[in-house]
């Protein structure tokens, strides 16, 4: 599964969290594709490693870290602890584990924060994050190849009592250049096309009015300054009115770009490929 979409969520108790976990095993996501990130207890610290290492050994879940969720973290993909300067011990499973293991935590924001950022999320999202997980609550976040496999992660994310759910599309940030007309994205709109929606079994031309109308809408009056994942259904209506027979499931992520291209909000604690 190509992680191209992270869909995040906090928990209050290891107890959801674990369950969280278990469910999304259940339902097909791999160990690879789940990653778990939260304070390391007084119990835990003899399993503590340096975040500078790119590669921390020994930093494999044992007996007390395994315990903590029930034995799911046992099962994820290198899970154990680290040092974050400044900030403390945390246990850390999963993709995320390489962002703070130092691949991905620096430039101007460092830390939990950093490796979010790195990870595709908003500074100031990231931050809110940082700040709840350091009060002792519980980030999972899972990471999906499309929106059929996010949509499921996030409802059970939702069944299984997580707060301030989001999803955020995973990719560089692009290079700051002027938002144009929507013909001045139209490489781009192929670009995004032919790299992740081949698959869709149609060619461009079917697809670009979905990138165009993200667009217009994004620099619409009437949608101007609002984020993408707070007036979806808005967004979605007015689509189905112009396009009757069209399929927003198979399309938002397609004018999710377009809005994204014309200078867009998103959430990204919400957003996608």
């Amino acid at each position: 599964m190509a992680n191209n979409t992270a869909v995040f969520g906090i928990y209050r108790q290891e107890g959801q969290a674990g369950r969280a976990v278990d469910a999304l095993r259940e339902s097909g996501f791999r160990a690879t594709d789940i990653s778990v990130l939260m304070p390391a207890s007084p119990g835990d610290r003899d399993l503590v490693v340096d975040k500078s290492s790119k590669a921390p050994e020994g930093a494999v879940a044992g007996a007390s870290s395994g315990a903590l969720l029930g034995g799911a973290l046992g099962w994820l993909a290198a899970a154990g602890t680290l040092a974050i300067p400044g900030i403390g011990p945390f246990i850390a499973a999963g993709p995320l584990m390489a962002f703070l293991g130092g691949m991905g935590v620096g430039g101007t924001v460092g830390g939990i924060a950093g490796a979010l950022v790195g990870a595709g999320t908003p500074e100031y999202e990231a931050k809110q994050y940082e700040g709840r997980i350091q009060s002792g609550h519980i980030l999972i976040s899972v990471h999906c190849s499309d929106s059929e496999w996010r949509n499921a992660a996030q409802a059970i994310l939702e069944r299984t009592g997580a707060e301030d759910i989001s999803y955020t599309r995973e990719s560089p940030p692009p290079i700051e250049k002027p938002l144009g007309s929507v013909s001045d994205h139209e490489a781009d709109f192929r670009r995004n096309f032919g790299t992740n929606h081949v698959d869709m079994g149609v060619p461009y031309k079917d697809a670009a009015p979905a990138y165009e109308f993200g667009f217009h809408m994004a620099r619409s009056q009437r949608f101007a300054g609002k984020k993408f994942e707070d007036v979806e259904p808005e967004l979605k209506a007015a689509y189905l009115s112009q396009f009757p027979s069209g399929n927003w499931d198979l399309i938002s992520s397609l004018a999710l770009y377009g809005w994204e291209q014309a200078g867009g909000q998103i959430r990204q604690g919400f957003a996608f490929i």
